[in-house]
């Protein structure tokens, strides 16, 4: 099984290259985030360090607020995927989907612990046409304060929703391997568990991450 990676929070040129090398398959970009977190970029800078992302890797920003702010940041960005962190509604999410419907761009939408009915909401965003949810610990108030993946909620919700659900919180070289065989994720997201300090990639870390998960043939 092979499940892709995703690596989030990218401040710096030479940590978006490094990523890129190691076989990160989804670089990700915190862009104009409607909270206080230590990786938000600007739009301008954020398209200076996506022209560093080469193929495979693809690239992701990871935002949130109206849908006119988020179609606005797709359309000039032109990321390969947009993740939807601030607890957009379903009709905001439905919109943005369908204004970039002949764009290419990929919709995450992610949920929280404290979503209201989680697993029917998370099966009317599949219906609306995400290409992926995923499951954060953090919620958008407290998202630098990192958490611990639930692998029981996760696997719960993934059975019960037709579309991939990406795993997040508290993932590193250490226990990746064993989470992967214990949940089968099919994308795993990574921010802190790769990182010196925060904004801050650890090529080191990075480095084990692969090896851990090519160790236990995973990859």
């Amino acid at each position: 099984m092979y499940p892709k990676v995703k690596i989030c929070g990218l401040m710096r040129f030479d940590d978006v290259r490094m990523c890129v090398r190691y076989g990160a398959d989804i670089i990700g970009f915190v862009v104009d985030y409607p909270h206080p977190v230590p990786w938000n970029l600007n739009a301008q800078t954020a398209r200076e360090l996506m022209s560093a992302v080469s193929e495979p890797s693809e690239t992701c920003i990871v935002t949130g607020g109206e849908a006119e702010k988020i179609l606005k940041l797709a359309f000039e960005l032109q990321p390969n995927y947009i993740q939807l962190h601030g607890g957009e509604s379903l009709d905001e999410t439905a919109k943005i989907i369908y204004n970039l419907r002949k764009s290419g761009v990929k919709i995450i939408k992610t949920l929280f612990p404290d979503t209201p009915d989680l697993e029917k909401t998370a099966a009317d965003f599949c219906d609306l046409g995400v290409y992926s949810l995923l499951y954060d610990p953090r919620t958008p108030n407290n998202a630098a304060s990192g958490g611990t993946a639930d692998l029981y909620s996760f696997k719960k919700l993934r059975d019960s929703v037709r579309c991939p659900v990406i795993l997040a919180g508290g993932i590193n070289s250490e226990n990746v391997a064993d989470i992967i065989k214990k949940t089968n994720a099919q994308i795993i997201d990574l921010m802190t568990g790769v990182e010196y300090s925060l904004g801050v990639k650890s090529e080191a870390k990075v480095n084990l991450l692969f090896k851990a998960l090519r160790r236990s043939h995973i990859l």
